[in-house]
């Protein structure tokens, strides 16, 4: 099928737009994750601020209810922003991003805070270095940094 080049035109300049937004946004972006306890117990927590401390030379935080009674919002914004283009998508994919560590941090108060411990994936169980393998193994170590594959 062959598509007109007006219709190619339009989806570039749509996809670049909403690039070009969400690069703009990105800067400012607060990164949270949703605990499932109510505030007062969250924030009087003192494995919370001990937490928090540990984030302050790294990240902004904040603490506040979820919407609709729904437990308790920890939010951080990186200090240091973000590099853009290919040397911030190169530094990302190498695990150098800011915000990688304070994803992590997050996801690790929440679990702290939910099971008193942190929780971890175990390795993956294939015995022979295979190229699937490897896949998984790449994939897992991203996670761990990005919170999500």
């Amino acid at each position: 099928m062959k598509w007109p080049i007006g219709a190619l035109a339009v989806a570039g300049l749509a996809a670049g737009t909403v690039a070009a937004r969400r690069k703009s946004a990105e800067p400012d972006r607060w990164l949270g994750v949703t605990v499932n306890l109510p505030p007062d117990e969250v924030e009087n927590d003192p494995r919370l601020r001990e937490a928090f401390a540990t984030l302050a030379e790294d990240a902004e935080t904040r603490l506040r209810p979820a919407p609709g009674g729904r437990g308790t919002e920890l939010a951080a914004k990186p200090l240091q922003p973000p590099a853009s283009g290919l040397g911030g998508a190169a530094r990302r994919l190498a695990g150098r991003d800011p915000r990688q560590p304070v994803r992590s941090a997050l996801r690790d108060i929440k679990s702290v805070l939910e099971t008193g411990e942190v929780l971890r994936t175990d390795a993956p169980t294939t015995g022979k270095p295979t190229p699937g393998g490897m896949l998984v193994r790449l994939a897992t170590r991203r996670a761990g940094g990005e919170g999500r594959l």
